[in-house]
């Protein structure tokens, strides 16, 4: 079997399973489309270390979190093969991690939250970056959002999250207005976007604020959500109540979200 057909055999099965959704299908099927490319004819069973280092080589001027993404991909795909009986041994074994250096949290201050709240252009912006700024959620959490899933009775939303998991986030404040008006067609998505277009405008947005400046500046609509994330722990002092609302499985990736220690508080603490 060529690896090409190998690879729509895998997201074919993985999506009839349920395991991915058309969203995940398409960006594994980008991923692995570069290995493809790489080595166009090749059949499964003929795939080795050495292809994949050769195709490392085709995405090692990315970013770390992309390339680590795409190894990512990579593996799980050859241990289907393998399991499949595609591939007699796994040739991603032992193709090292990607490192990915581990900097500080880009949270947004207070002044640049308020520069950014004055150039919104409607109540759907505003609603968005109150999501995202106030409940922690990510851009793919605000585009998934349905109408039945505000529950106006217990100021609630009904948040699906990575790998679809489930959680209840509580509304407050600003942002009960803004859902009541949202959800008043009835029904269908409450903002009517994908999650591209969501990351994409918050972006817009902050450009305008003037407070992004270019392109991988470390600042972008997730940076709204660690701001969240930052003021919740600033108020509640709960670390596991933070890690339930942003829907980290993990308390350990809520701790990283957490690293907004000053420079005054670690002196004290010496």
């Amino acid at each position: 079997m060529l690896l090409a057909d190998a690879v729509s055999a895998y997201l074919k099965g993985r999506a009839a399973r349920g395991e991915i959704g058309p969203g995940s299908a398409r960006q594994f099927a980008w991923r692995l489309s570069g290995l493809v490319a790489c080595h166009p004819g090749l059949d499964i069973s003929e795939l080795s270390r050495s292809h994949i280092l050769d195709w490392q080589a085709t995405v090692g001027g990315q970013r770390p979190a992309s390339r680590r993404g795409y190894l990512s991909t990579v593996k799980g795909y050859c241990a289907w093969a393998v399991d499949e009986g595609l591939l007699a041994v796994d040739p991603a074994a032992r193709v090292a991690k990607v490192r990915e250096p581990r900097g500080e949290p880009r949270g947004l201050s207070g002044g640049q939250v308020n520069r950014l709240l004055m150039v919104l252009p409607d109540d759907r912006a505003r609603l968005i970056v109150a999501l995202m700024w106030r409940c922690g959620l990510r851009c793919v959490e605000v585009a998934r959002l349905q109408v039945g899933d505000w529950d106006p009775v217990a100021a609630k939303l009904r948040v699906v999250g990575k790998g679809g998991h489930v959680r209840t986030v509580p509304a407050k404040d600003e942002l009960l207005p803004l859902l009541n008006a949202a959800a008043a067609t009835g029904s269908g998505p409450l903002v009517g976007l994908g999650a591209a277009a969501v990351s994409r405008l918050v972006s817009a947005w902050m450009t305008q604020a003037g407070i992004k400046a270019r392109a991988y500046d470390g600042v972008s609509a997730h940076a709204l959500r660690h701001t969240a994330a930052t003021n919740m722990l600033d108020r509640c002092h709960n670390v596991r109540t933070v890690q339930k609302i942003l829907g980290h499985l993990n308390v350990a990736t809520t701790d990283r979200y957490l690293g907004h220690v000053g420079l005054e508080e670690m002196r004290a603490a010496i």
